[in-house]
């Protein structure tokens, strides 16, 4: 090995970046560092859900960074293998989704129709053309060609324009409420006339909207997202949506509402009988697939196995997590001037993120905490639940039943406040 690492010390920064996209730099799919059996039987559910309705509407949540776009991008890659029409749609790189409007979501998966159906070699029939384009007209007030390149330019414009300006938002929402011009009617023609070719929409970001605009999205009065356009769908949401109590009336729209939560990979199998968890292989196996995808391209022995191991006891089987601890270790062996990753990287990493757990800590979290320490259950819709979940303090598991807990740094915090009181 090289006597200078840095050059690798850098690429392993990258790989583990928390926000990593490998499939930019794939062709199609999620990208070489994927590891299918990470969700293989939720995977699994969500294809035959497809596979047997064309119409499907499917939800998926779930914590942050327990690969939900990930799983998204296997999914898509697929069916498109399979021959079908697959739009997977970014909400949080097309439109402002902290601020976003069932006009906006639509139009950005109108602009990947378009974009897939150019791709595809496949042509739209005149009166959709038209529709498409007399209506893009009215909304940019210029005129637009009558063909694929013109339409997906125009669409590309639009959100464009009412992504960077809130102002330009709300005066288009309101000439679109003021005209009676429903933003779905649009989509739903350009989905009808693809019926042949089993279009699916992929809509990734709605897990992004702020809780108060989820809640009204999908449990207020209006019209649910995706539920009244032709095709099938998957929707991306908040975890917090998952706690709200009347989540369970979106199983009336929704065909997966009952079992939409991913979890994290599981580290630990829970017996509930006796209460007790023991270590998981399988899911151990899994996390140590995920590092060893990103770094044998770089170097598979620059990463030491104990700092894997080290590394995935503290993710507690969140794969973003797992990357950004791996990540912070790269920093602190660059900082001794190791030449591997070592464990002690890796638990100074844990240590930091425990102080960072310490400085959000709030006294009403404690009685929770200590709860899912010990009973393995997380109970309760409130906001502490929500914040515990969505800040990762505590880590849903699936084995046959739903049940939580915490990680490394969690515990470590939790050790040391009750050293302190002692």
């Amino acid at each position: 090995m090289s006597p200078d690492p840095r050059a690798k010390f850098r690429a392993l920064t990258r790989v583990f970046d928390p926000i990593y996209r490998p499939y930019l730099d794939a062709d199609d799919g999620p990208g070489s560092s994927y590891v299918p059996e990470a969700h293989e039987h939720y995977r699994a559910e969500l294809e035959a859900a497809l596979d047997l309705n064309d119409n499907a509407k499917l939800l998926l949540a779930g914590q942050p960074g327990c690969g939900k776009t990930t799983l998204l991008l296997s999914i898509a890659h697929r069916l498109r293998r399979e021959g079908r029409l697959v739009a997977f749609v970014d909400l949080e790189a097309q439109t402002a989704v902290q601020d976003l409007g069932s006009l906006e979501m639509y139009l950005a998966a109108k602009a990947e129709i378009v974009a897939e159906v150019k791709q595809a070699g496949i042509s739209l029939s005149e009166k959709t053309t038209e529709m498409l384009r007399s209506a893009l007209e009215r909304l940019l007030g210029s005129p637009v060609a009558p063909d694929l390149d013109a339409l997906g330019a125009a669409l590309r414009r639009l959100l464009s324009t009412v992504r960077e300006s809130k102002l330009l938002r709300d005066e288009l929402r309101r000439q679109i409420k003021e005209s009676g011009f429903e933003p779905i009617d649009m989509l739903a023609g350009l989905l009808d006339d693809l019926e042949e070719h089993r279009p699916v929409v992929l809509l990734d970001g709605l897990d992004k909207l702020p809780p108060v605009q989820a809640r009204d999205a999908f449990l207020g009065d209006e019209k649910k997202p995706m539920v009244e356009a032709p095709g099938a769908a998957i929707l991306t949401i908040p975890i917090s949506l998952i706690y709200e109590p009347t989540f369970n009336v979106l199983s009336e729209r929704y065909n997966n509402a009952g079992s939409a939560v991913l979890p994290a990979v599981r580290l630990y199998d829970l017996n509930p009988h006796t209460n007790t968890r023991r270590r998981s292989e399988q899911g151990v196996s899994i996390m140590r697939r995920i590092v060893e995808a990103r770094v044998e391209p770089i170097d598979p022995r620059i990463v030491m196995p104990e700092a894997v191991e080290r590394a995935i006891v503290g993710s507690g089987g969140n794969i973003r997590e797992l990357a950004r601890l791996l990540q912070s270790s790269v920093v602190k062996a660059h900082v001794r001037r190791g030449t591997f990753i070592e464990e002690q990287d890796v638990a100074a990493a844990i240590a930091d993120q425990r102080e960072s757990f310490r400085r959000a800590y709030d006294p009403r979290f404690l009685p929770v905490l200590e709860k899912v320490r010990r009973e393995f259950r997380l109970e309760g819709q409130g906001d502490v639940t929500k914040q515990l979940l969505y800040g990762l303090w505590v880590i849903e598991y699936r084995n046959g039943i739903a049940w939580y807990s915490l990680p490394d740094p969690v515990e470590q915090l939790l050790r040391q406040m009750e050293n302190w009181a002692g």
